[in-house]
């Protein structure tokens, strides 16, 4: 079995799925899920793993707003992912915004979590912004050496849910000072940074970049299929890392955008990249 690791798959418990259910007065959950929800349990991430041929995958809640939301899927993440049998790496989710996230983060860590992700400040209500609540949950994340995924998306191109506005000029005011004061801090943007990697060109950004890393979820619907292999052309290997957005998509749709890219490239994908994000994380 190949050793590709998804590196973003999204689990919500059951009792959070049903339309009477307190995640639907969540906008951010409703706007993204009122067209048609897809759901997902640890079982059938793991299906979805063996029919693509990959071998573990990270998994994480929705990014709610409410504290009360993200600790009981912290606690069912962290079920799943005890009875993967390894197959599946927990991250947690917390709320910079709101008070507590403190307690919460060291319980995650106690159930066995091993990072935080997907955090998304247009769902949750933060600022991307280094010196508020976010700089202080950089900073844990940084001590903890835990690995963190966070929002991205890109400044044109057409409106969808779940977009948000975590565009890579507002990234730019954050990253700057996070890594300048952070050196262990381990983050990776997901949905191709929004496209901050494009920018590389620039050798200002393509230096911040060689401290990031990127996820591919969702690309299918965002780029074509050569957008991989330009980023690697930009950057070179080791900043790209696999990353479906199931059950929104399943890992084979992306078929296209892996087949052509050089071998070296690709065993970065598959494997180089995401156990360099996750650290510790993907040696457990």
């Amino acid at each position: 079995m190949a050793r590709l690791t998804d590196v973003h798959c999204h689990l919500v418990p059951p009792r959070l799925r049903g339309a009477d259910g307190p995640s639907w007065r969540d906008p951010w959950f409703r706007d993204c899920h009122r067209a048609g929800a897809r759901f997902a349990s640890g079982a059938e991430v793991v299906a979805a793993l063996d029919e693509a041929g990959l071998e573990r995958a990270a998994v994480f809640g929705w990014p709610f707003s409410e504290p009360g939301l993200l600790a009981q899927q912290n606690d069912y993440v962290a079920e799943q992912a005890e009875s993967s049998g390894g197959r599946l790496l927990g991250l947690a989710l917390v709320n910079p915004a709101r008070p507590g996230w403190e307690g919460e983060l060291e319980r995650c860590r106690h159930l066995g979590l091993l990072g935080v992700g997907e955090l998304n400040a247009d769902a949750q209500g933060f600022e991307l912004d280094f010196g508020g609540s976010l700089g202080a949950l950089l900073r844990s994340l940084a001590e903890m050496d835990w690995p963190l995924m966070l929002h991205a998306s890109e400044p044109v191109g057409h409106a969808y849910p779940g977009k948000g506005s975590a565009f890579p000029e507002r990234l730019w005011g954050l990253l700057v000072p996070a890594l300048g004061a952070l050196p262990r801090l381990r983050l990776c943007l997901a949905h191709l940074g929004g496209g901050l990697p494009l920018y590389g060109h620039m050798p200002e950004v393509a230096t911040l970049c060689q401290r990031l890393w990127f996820d591919t979820a969702a690309l299918p619907y965002l780029y074509s299929e050569g957008v991989l292999a330009a980023v690697e052309g930009i950057l070179g290997p080791g900043r790209l890392c696999f990353g479906s957005d199931f059950p929104l998509l399943a890992p084979q749709r992306y078929r296209g955008h892996l087949d052509g890219l050089p071998p070296a490239a690709l065993e970065s994908l598959r494997a180089g990249a995401p156990e360099a994000w996750l650290g510790a994380a993907a040696a457990g």
